[in-house]
């Protein structure tokens, strides 16, 4: 929820289930618990975002960034999921 006088911007919320979503997959691929199906859904999810033009780029990692700015004890885990899904190139 925004803090008072914050706007709310459209999509935050879906970059939030996104992450969640990493997240959880992540923790699968790492204890070993379904880790092939666990994987393939991150591959899958990282082919998906790859296909964002520039625009949506740039538009995702801003919204990764307001994530991460209200969420200080994530932050860097949030600030590291471009490169983590292999986004970190143009």
């Amino acid at each position: 929820m925004p803090k008072k006088g914050e706007a709310v911007v459209p999509g935050d919320e879906v970059v939030k289930a996104l992450m969640t979503a990493v997240a959880i997959l992540t923790d699968l691929v790492q204890v070993g618990h379904d880790s092939h199906m666990a994987l393939s859904a991150l591959e899958g999810i990282a082919s998906e975002l790859g296909r964002m033009s520039s625009g949506e780029r740039r538009r995702f990692l801003e919204a990764l960034e307001r994530v991460a700015a209200d969420e200080p004890d994530r932050a860097t885990w949030i600030r590291g999921l471009p490169a983590a899904l292999g986004l970190d190139h143009p």
